[in-house]
C-alpha cells in the first residue's frame, strides 16, 4: 500500500484536551482553579478534574492548599529546551557568558521553585576561580540571593502564604529596600563562603518568576562592585525576550 493511500493516523482526542488544558493554565498569570478552566475550556468538572489529577501525577502541576493549581517548574525545563531547539537558549547562554567574562565571576539564572529557587542555566569566567551554583541547586528565600530578590518582588499574598507555611522569608523592611534598589545580597548567616548579587527578570506579566545573578567568592568578591554590569545584563536579557515574545519584554519560566 502506497504512503497516499495509507489512512491517516488520526491524534488522540483525550491528549488534545489535555494539551489544550495546560495552553489555558499557561496563558493564567496566577494558580487556576477548576471551575474556571471548566467554564473557559467548555468541559465538565469532573472532565478537568481528571487531567488535573493526571498533571499533578506526572509532576507536571501541583495542587496548592487552598484548591487551585500551578505548573510545576517541569514545565520551565521543557520551555528551556524549547527555546534551545529554537537557537534562543543559545543567545541567552552567550549573554550569561559574556556576563561571566566581563564580571570574572559565575553566572546564573534561577526560577522561583515554589519555597526556594533553583539554578536552571550557568555560566562559567575563563579563570581558574570560581565558585559554582549547580544546575538544579535550590537556595533558600531568606538566605539565598536569588530567593530574596524574587521573594521581594511577588506579590504580597503569594508572600504571606509562604509565611503562613512556615516558608521563612525576610522581613518587609528588608524585601521594600530589595524594592527600592532593584537587587538582592546574600545576607550575614547566607551560604558560607559565597557571595551573591541577584536582580529579577522582568515578566511579561504578573511578578517576575526568573532572577540573573553574579557569584563569587566571600572575602575576595564585592557584590556591589558588578552591580551596574548586572543590571545591564538584565535589560539586554529582557530586550532579547521581547524579540521573541513579539515586543513584549518578559522571562516566562
Amino acid at each position: 500500500m502506497s504512503d497516499a493511500a495509507r489512512p491517516m493516523t488520526r491524534p488522540m482526542t483525550s491528549a488534545l484536551k489535555l494539551l489544550r488544558l495546560l495552553d489555558a493554565v499557561g496563558e493564567s498569570d496566577e494558580p487556576v482553579r477548576l471551575a474556571d478552566l471548566a467554564r473557559e475550556l467548555g468541559a465538565s468538572r469532573s472532565e478537568v478534574h481528571r487531567h488535573l489529577v493526571t498533571l499533578v501525577t506526572a509532576g507536571w502541576m501541583e495542587k496548592l492548599p487552598d484548591g487551585a493549581y500551578q505548573l510545576t517548574v517541569k514545565a520551565a525545563h521543557l520551555g528551556n529546551a524549547a527555546l534551545q531547539h529554537a537557537g534562543f537558549g543559545e543567545r541567552v547562554t552567550a549573554l550569561l557568558v559574556d556576563l561571566a567574562e566581563e564580571t570574572g565571576q559565575s553566572v546564573c539564572l534561577a526560577v522561583l521553585d515554589d519555597d526556594a529557587t533553583r539554578v536552571i542555566k550557568r555560566a562559567e569566567p575563563g579563570t581558574a576561580t570560581r565558585v559554582t551554583l549547580a544546575l538544579g541547586h535550590r537556595m533558600s528565600l531568606l538566605y539565598g540571593a536569588t530567593g530574596r530578590a524574587l521573594a521581594a518582588f511577588a506579590p504580597a499574598d503569594v508572600v504571606a502564604e509562604l509565611r503562613a507555611r512556615g516558608v521563612r522569608v525576610p522581613e518587609e523592611s528588608e524585601l521594600a529596600e530589595i524594592r527600592r534598589v532593584g537587587y538582592a545580597l546574600t545576607p550575614p548567616g547566607g551560604v558560607d563562603g559565597v557571595a551573591v548579587i541577584a536582580s529579577p527578570v522582568p515578566a511579561r506579566a504578573g511578578a517576575p518568576k526568573v532572577a540573573l545573578c553574579v557569584v563569587g567568592p566571600a572575602g575576595r568578591f564585592d557584590p556591589l562592585s558588578v552591580r551596574e554590569r548586572l543590571a545591564a545584563a538584565v535589560r539586554r536579557l529582557a530586550r532579547l525576550t521581547a524579540s521573541v515574545d513579539g515586543g513584549v519584554a518578559s522571562w516566562e519560566a
